[in-house]
């Protein structure tokens, strides 16, 4: 008799780690830089990070995180990385992995719907470590280049308003490279960057940047009271895990992602998008 208690509130549990999922949050900041250009003040970057577009996402849970993307009427896109599942990523128990359909399929399924939000500063894309095609990014980058997304893998590029937005290549599964991705970009230049693990922040932490990352899913499923994190598994105790974190000149941004991993589950960690209001940093007063 006592274990039906238990059996209920496991129960409870497990239906709202299933509801978790559909509850987007959307956060908004106001982020100040210093040498932000004039032509670039008030500019509104929106952030979506792992959506993991795959078997068990369904599409109208897709549909609603992109029309909340839409809403907010964005000047610049930024994808950090994870925009699909790798087949072998679901859990065994759910047999996803055996009528999941091709990953280029959820790809060009993805580009069409993102592409479609056209902000006028444009989509601007890095890689994560599920975002591969047999090994290799090149394919997946050239159906995004199809629908208007443009791919930053180690290069930066200024706007005509002045700001510098630069990309990196996956920290996992990629080849970052730092000093081509920067190439004649100065260290105190107001700048943007995305990046999908946030522990390659540690090499930019003199960067006068925001650099947006995500990878983490905020741990997935945790527990309150706990320091159990159970998605992604290579987090172990991250410390950039949700949210802000200052790194000498450089501010770093975790998004907890909008899509789930392994399982459709999400518990004390909900989904996101994340909008940033740039602001020219106030002079000191001397």
């Amino acid at each position: 008799m006592k274990s039906r208690p238990l059996l209920a509130l496991g129960g409870a549990a497990l239906l709202y780690a299933l509801i978790e999922p559909w509850r987007l949050d959307i956060r908004r900041f106001d982020v100040h830089l210093p040498n932000l250009p004039v032509e670039a003040e008030n500019l509104r970057v929106l952030q979506i990070s792992d959506l993991h577009a795959g078997a068990i996402m369904p599409r109208a849970l897709l549909r609603r995180i992109l029309a909340a993307c839409r809403a907010e009427n964005p000047d610049l896109i930024a994808l950090t990385g994870d925009l699909v599942s790798r087949r072998d990523s679901y859990s065994r128990f759910t047999f996803a992995r055996y009528w999941a359909r091709p990953i280029m399929e959820y790809v060009a399924q993805v580009a069409r719907e993102i592409g479609a939000l056209r902000p006028p500063l444009g989509i601007w894309a890095v890689s994560g470590n599920h975002d591969l095609w047999n090994g290799s990014f090149a394919p997946v980058a050239e159906v995004l280049a199809k629908n208007g997304i443009e791919t930053l893998r180690n290069r930066a590029v200024r706007l005509e308003n002045g700001l510098v937005v630069a990309g990196l290549d996956d920290l996992r599964a990629g080849y970052p490279d730092f000093r081509a991705a920067f190439a004649g970009i100065k260290h105190d230049e107001a700048q943007l960057i995305l990046n999908h693990n946030p522990r390659a922040a540690m090499l930019l932490s003199a960067r006068n940047a925001l650099i947006l990352s995500g990878h983490t899913h905020a741990g997935q499923v945790r527990l309150r009271g706990s320091q159990m994190r159970a998605f992604p598994v290579d987090l172990g105790r991250s410390f950039y895990l949700d949210g802000f974190y200052r790194l000498e000149r450089a501010q770093l941004y975790v998004s907890r992602g909008a899509g789930t991993v392994h399982l459709p589950m999400r518990c004390g960690a909900r989904p996101e998008i994340a909008v940033f209001t740039l602001k020219r940093a106030r002079e000191k007063r001397r």
